[in-house]
């Protein structure tokens, strides 16, 4: 192609065709350039389709993940609640508002009136997203829904530290509950924490410490802190939901 039209640029110069040749040189310009915009315009709309690509198959995984972590924070609170449910029984004991549970059963409630599992969140693939440089392929309301949600989580995590129960206030209490043997042995299964003879307690003992002012109030701030969790979870199940939302659009 490009001899032949060599050879006609040639014959119009040795034939003395001064202005037919500028016209003809014009007009292959002209083809060359719009020869070359075609070829931009066709690169550009290749890479905007793997960027489409790139971008359906980012907001999978990210909808993925943040469908797990819902399900964490489901279960999570669920777990939470249980615990709720059996420091208000166990309050209404100190209170005298309940006097003919079991002993069973009120040192059992104790022992899981406290959260102790850690909740489970995963945020790989949004990390990987974000110091990969992807987070680019998302639009604005993407990225502010993940930039909420991703908030909103730190300021859990902060309030959770706030509201730690495990203090050296509660700490005689709870070895008085037999917390640490069982805390251990979840960690330990095999392993033996012994007992200290001033912290095993009979059942008077026991009733008679869970019924005193000072138990009552330790229970109050335990509970207060449990109130705040699901508090918390809430507003998080709540943010994962939004950014769940703007994800699926195009997802």
């Amino acid at each position: 192609m490009l001899k032949f039209f060599r050879k006609i640029r040639q014959n119009l110069m040795s034939e003395g065709k001064t202005a037919r040749y500028l016209k003809y040189a014009f007009g292959e310009i002209v083809l060359v350039i719009i020869g070359i915009l075609i070829a931009l315009w066709l690169n550009s709309l290749n890479d905007r389709r793997i960027d489409l690509q790139e971008s359906s198959k980012l907001k999978q995984s990210l909808y993925k993940e943040l469908l797990e972590n819902k399900e964490s924070f489901k279960s999570y609170k669920n777990y939470v609640e249980r615990c709720h449910d059996r420091i208000v029984a166990v309050l209404n004991v100190s209170a005298g508002q309940i006097n003919d549970m079991p002993m069973d059963t009120l040192r059992s409630y104790v022992l899981e009136m406290v959260p102790i599992t850690l909740i489970s969140i995963n945020n790989s693939r949004l990390n990987a997203a974000k110091s990969s440089g992807q987070y680019g392929l998302l639009s604005a309301d993407e990225t502010t829904a993940l930039a909420l949600y991703e908030t909103t989580l730190e300021n859990y995590k902060e309030a959770r530290k706030i509201n730690n129960v495990f203090n050296d206030e509660n700490r005689s209490l709870f070895l008085q509950f037999s917390m640490l043997q069982l805390y251990h042995k979840r960690i330990y299964p095999n392993g033996v924490v012994a007992k200290h003879e001033a912290f095993d307690l009979s059942d008077e003992d026991f009733l008679s410490l869970i019924k005193q002012k000072e138990t009552y109030l330790r229970l109050s701030f335990i509970l207060t802190s449990i109130l705040v969790d699901i508090a918390w979870l809430e507003d998080l199940d709540s943010e994962i939901d939004k950014t769940i939302s703007a994800i699926g659009k195009e997802g």
